[in-house]
């Protein structure tokens, strides 16, 4: 009783105390003070977002305090999870690489990802009793991976392995002898596979779209989200704090698309005098709205990670709030929405947006008027954001925008060069020459003007090349993508494929050809062209006998299918795509003698290379 009254005592003088400066500061600015501004400094003294569910042992959000001393942090409950029940999965200190919720390219990174220095092998251990419910084999995603399901109802996920272990290592091959299949997805009956807290059942490895020896460790919940591992009391060294870099600011009228680059925009980093010296921003009237590029560290600087926490304020009422704890993996494409691809391809770094768009439908953000701030001649508003890590380290930055007739004109994107502009809304089809674009219902994620137009002829293609709007603005769904191919291109058949250029580089897009009208689809803008595959794939020795290997590889369609034989007889093995490697050894069960070795590799369009020799055991 005594704590409850004494918190409210203390709440409601801090509303005071907040309220009498907003006035302090408003007669001096000579505005009036509203009973949603208000609001706004309510919400800004003690912000919770709503719980998650009624489940108990699902994670619920931190609270943001402020004290009357406008100090910061985030203050956790322990009891949100059960502190000790998972334990690290090696058997050493863990420092990571990458963190939970990070921004990856085209999606929310859904766990932790562990150092191994550099090698492969060590001794992956079980976070708690429990059963294996899933294992897959693939050579993208996370590799080799299993899922254990603990009694508490949550899994634990473990990616990027090198090898299984003991009984898992037997069943998994077991199956992929019976199915005759390299790549694999099990999911064992309950209590077939159990593992005890502490047991070792794989090693570590770089499997899969692995950028290096690491790691990939998850905690998922009853419902299959995502949620912060370090929120589940892991003992992770953390010594620094996140750095705020860089702010963008956005002028979004009603004739800019400021999702998609044709908006006015500039940036600034933290040694330019609008953030060191705190300089004024002179910008005409309008609303504004602003994005943040920062980085997290842990132990070091070698690894640059991401951040859950922000906050930003305008002249102490809180516009913008955003903090992630959990995540549902059907919503990753929508970080789309929470950053900004514009300047993720013209700087190669990734700004939050600090404010929330209409189409993104991410549960994360509290946040007043949209994220923007009104400027009318004359304003002045500071600008304060706040940034926080899970180990409570803290940074913030502050500036301030003027409102004035005269002020800086920002610039804007530049266009591409377009004969076709199509408004896309919601579903569109759209013919172009022989091109011909269905793009579906939401597969954008916010209207704008698609803008197309005919390029010079590339080399080695058939076709002139297809510009179709930005290359960095994204689409949440495939497009279909049809081509009227002409009489004399018929000859390659099967062969003709479409393509997609990077910058020099050149990507495979696929295609099925149907009469005289070659199909494909796609989930990304930019540059196409038709072509063709006829060139087989190489196949090169690397070492052969009882454990053998080789190098194999396509110029284009890229590699399809890898089939090994002993005698004719299927014979596992291992493909890393990333090295162009395929390798395994001659089963224990094989008799002396001689014996008859086959590879055969097949693109993607069907053009087939065989190695073939005698083997003697």
């Amino acid at each position: 009783m005594y704590k409850r009254y004494h918190k409210k005592t203390i709440s409601l003088l801090l509303v005071v105390v907040a309220m009498f400066s907003l006035f302090a500061t408003c007669r001096k600015s000579g505005k009036v003070t509203t009973e949603d501004d208000l609001g706004v400094i309510k919400d800004s003294m003690e912000l919770e977002f709503e719980p998650v569910d009624d489940d108990s042992e699902a994670p619920k959000p931190a609270k943001l305090s402020l004290n009357s001393k406008g100090n910061f942090s985030f203050s956790r409950n322990s009891n949100t999870h059960k502190q000790g029940y998972f334990r690290n999965p090696f058997d050493s200190t863990i420092y990571v690489s990458g963190t939970f919720c990070e921004l990856r390219g085209n999606h929310f990174h859904g766990g932790l990802d562990i150092r191994t220095g550099g090698r492969e092998g060590w001794s992956v251990l079980a976070a708690a009793d429990g059963y294996v419910e899933r294992i897959k084999v693939s050579t993208g995603g996370y590799g080799k991976a299993i899922y254990i399901r603990h009694p508490n109802g949550y899994t634990t996920v473990y990616g990027h392995l090198k090898s299984f272990k003991g009984a898992l290592a037997n069943y998994v091959k077991d199956a992929q002898y019976k199915q005759r299949k390299v790549e694999i997805e099990l999911y064992p009956k309950a209590g077939t596979l159990k593992v005890k807290k502490g047991e070792n059942f794989a090693l570590s490895g770089n499997t899969g779209g692995s950028g290096g020896p690491h790691l990939h460790f998850e905690i998922r919940d009853r419902r299959g989200r995502a949620t912060n591992p370090l929120l589940h009391g892991l003992d992770v060294k953390d010594n620094m704090r996140p750095v705020i870099k860089k702010i963008s600011v956005y002028e979004k009228d009603k004739e800019s698309l400021y999702a998609y680059g044709d908006y006015p925009y500039l940036t600034f980093n933290q040694w330019s005098d609008y953030l060191k010296n705190t300089k004024t921003l002179n910008l005409k009237p309008g609303a504004y709205s602003f994005g943040l590029y920062t980085d997290d560290y842990f132990t070091d600087k070698q690894n640059v990670l991401g951040i859950n926490y922000c906050w930003l304020k305008a002249n102490g009422n809180l516009v913008y709030q955003y903090q992630i704890e959990d995540f549902d993996f059907t919503q990753g494409r929508y970080i789309y929405t929470h950053t900004d691809p514009y300047l993720k391809w013209k700087e190669k770094k990734t700004y939050i947006r600090l404010f929330k768009e209409k189409f993104n439908p991410l549960p994360y953000y509290k946040q007043r008027n949209q994220g923007e701030v009104h400027l009318k001649h004359g304003d002045s508003v500071q600008m304060k954001l706040y940034i926080e890590d899970y180990a409570g380290y803290k940074d913030s930055a502050t500036w301030i925008i003027v409102g004035d007739t005269t002020g800086k004109k920002l610039k804007i994107t530049n266009n591409v060069a377009a004969e076709k502009t199509e408004r896309v809304e919601t579903s569109k089809r759209i013919k172009y020459y022989e091109w011909d674009i269905s793009v579906p219902q939401k597969a954008v994620y916010h209207p704008f003007d698609f803008k197309l137009g005919i390029n010079p002829k590339k080399p080695k293609m058939l076709s002139k090349t297809l510009q179709m709007h930005y290359g960095y603005t994204p689409l949440h769904t495939y497009m279909h993508i049809s081509y009227t191919v002409p009489q004399e291109w018929l000859k390659y058949g099967s062969k003709l494929c479409a393509v997609s250029f990077s910058g020099k580089r050149t990507y495979y897009e696929g295609g099925t050809l149907s009469g005289n009208v070659l199909s494909f689809k796609s989930r990304s803008l930019g540059e196409y062209a038709i072509t063709y595959d006829d060139t087989k794939p190489t196949i090169r020795v690397v070492s052969f006998g009882k454990n053998w290997k080789f190098r194999v590889a396509d110029n284009l369609s890229g590699v399809e299918t890898i089939r090994c034989s002993l005698d004719g007889k299927w014979l596992l093995y291992d493909y890393e795509p990333k090295t162009s490697s395929v390798w395994g050894e001659i089963p224990a069960w094989i008799k002396p003698g001689s014996h008859d070795f086959r590879i055969e590799v097949i693109d993607s369009k069907g053009n087939k290379a065989v190695y073939e020799r005698k083997m003697t055991l």
